[in-house]
């Protein structure tokens, strides 16, 4: 390593080194100056950033025009949302949650870049018009053209929004697509992305990256049946139980690779599956049901075995994956007609989680659990939430087709103080239980 070091010293001009250094020292020097002087604009924002802001403010309002004048007189509403990994752009879903038979109207997926100097929250940056109501969206988590669509009618599709491609599934689920996740592939040549339908079916999908292609391939299809579930599942005979959400734990990657996932079901059950193995049967392990259909589901970034749900029965429940009773549980209060229909954990706060009920976003603490804050957000209910993986806001998508872009105060934000404490404390939760 020495001699490595030595070889590069020698390949240094010296004399141009010095001439750079010598041309940049004033304006360093100036800035520095400046930066020191500063400071006192800001004395203890960090010893109290903590301990104050637990503001949640409106920043963008996003409602596109090109949607809300289509003459079919269905409502749009926004059905779903996904943000880029970087946390600059926003993919919008909208179609409608009421369909209660064959959906033949046209939807649309809209996608707006925040970072943009002129952005126009009534006008998005790019439009996809697709044959039936959307209930999925994902943005690639590190390649931010391909956004995955999953539509009502069972089809899967993915758009590059930089060519304004679309590629599609070469064979389409029999019912609603509910959820979508990317993969990491084990080729780097192909892109890896899930689907889940309420026919049952777990699908694998293969994407050629940066080839001209008008279809996606099955690599696999797996399908969760009742009579793979235990008994006290309560379910009976032989039927497809249909998924209604995903999710799969990411560890030191921003995509997944365990090939490990849990679903939430129509019929309340939560399940942990295998994606791997030529086994059709993908069911690994069943947790303790829900009562009615479940919402959401996600995995916590803190800690490996821990994961969130939210379902019908207007609970909130903190699993183990090792274990078949829920950690913890939320019941939420307010009208029984307030569906949760989203929750997730903070990106950046170990404890918290946000709920939906209703109109209103609420925050609680999940170790005892106890509410910290509830914001309303105003009369049309919240359909869709997603916290932004990168910076401090959160997206809400409401039944009226707008999307609010909500910053959250410091205290809902930074963790530097308390992250250790916070982790701790959620290790503690799972000990605790476990142990009983």
């Amino acid at each position: 390593m020495k001699s490595n070091f030595t070889q590069q010293d020698e390949n240094i001009d010296q004399e141009k080194l010095a001439k750079f250094l010598s041309n940049v020292e004033e304006v360093v020097s100036k800035q520095l100056k400046i930066n020191i002087s500063c400071n006192h604009l800001y004395p203890g924002s960090v010893k109290h950033r903590n301990a104050n802001d637990k503001s949640i403010v409106c920043e963008h309002v996003l409602d596109e025009e090109g949607v809300r004048q289509e003459k079919d007189n269905i409502n749009k509403e926004v059905t779903c949302i996904s943000w880029s990994g970087s946390g600059a752009s926003i993919a919008v879903g909208f179609g409608t949650n009421e369909n209660i038979s064959w959906s033949e109207n046209k939807s649309f997926v809209c996608s707006w870049n925040l970072d943009r100097p002129k952005l126009n929250p009534h006008k998005c940056d790019h439009k996809l018009e697709v044959e039936s109501s959307v209930q999925a969206v994902a943005f690639h988590p590190t390649l931010a053209q391909y956004i995955a669509v999953g539509l009502f009618s069972g089809v899967v599709l993915v758009w590059n929004i930089v060519k304004d491609d679309v590629i599609y599934g070469e064979s389409p689920h029999e019912d609603p697509v509910t959820s979508l996740l990317w993969f990491e592939h084990q080729n780097s040549k192909y892109l890896r992305l899930v689907s889940g339908s309420t026919d049952g079916k777990l699908i694998s999908w293969r994407i050629r990256k940066d080839k001209d292609s008008n279809l996606m391939k099955i690599d696999q299809t797996k399908k969760i049946n009742s009579k793979n579930l235990p008994r006290r599942a309560g379910v009976k005979g032989q039927t497809a139980i249909g998924i209604t959400c995903l999710d799969s734990p990411i560890h030191d990657s921003p995509l997944p690779s365990s090939g490990t996932a849990v679903v939430g079901c129509e019929n309340g059950s939560v399940i942990k599956c295998s994606l791997e193995g030529m086994e059709s049967n993908p069911v690994t392990f069943v947790y303790d049901n829900h009562v009615g259909p479940v919402y959401s589901i996600q995995w916590s970034k803190f800690h490996r075995n821990l994961f969130i749900t939210c379902a019908m029965d207007q609970l909130c429940r903190i699993y183990h994956a090792l274990q078949t009773n829920p950690l913890r549980e939320i019941r939420i209060g307010g009208s029984v007609s307030n569906h949760i229909y989203s929750a997730c954990w903070s990106t950046t706060r170990p404890c918290m989680a946000y709920v939906t009920s209703g109109n209103d976003i609420e925050v609680w603490d999940v170790t005892t659990p106890s509410l910290i804050l509830a914001t309303k957000l105003g009369k049309p209910p919240v359909t869709s939430m997603r916290m932004n993986p990168s910076r401090p806001s959160i997206a809400t998508g409401c039944s009226n087709g707008v999307v609010q872009i909500l910053k959250l105060g410091s205290c809902l934000v930074h963790a530097d103080d308390v992250i250790k404490e916070e982790t701790m404390a959620l290790y503690d939760i799972t000990k605790e239980t476990i142990n009983e």
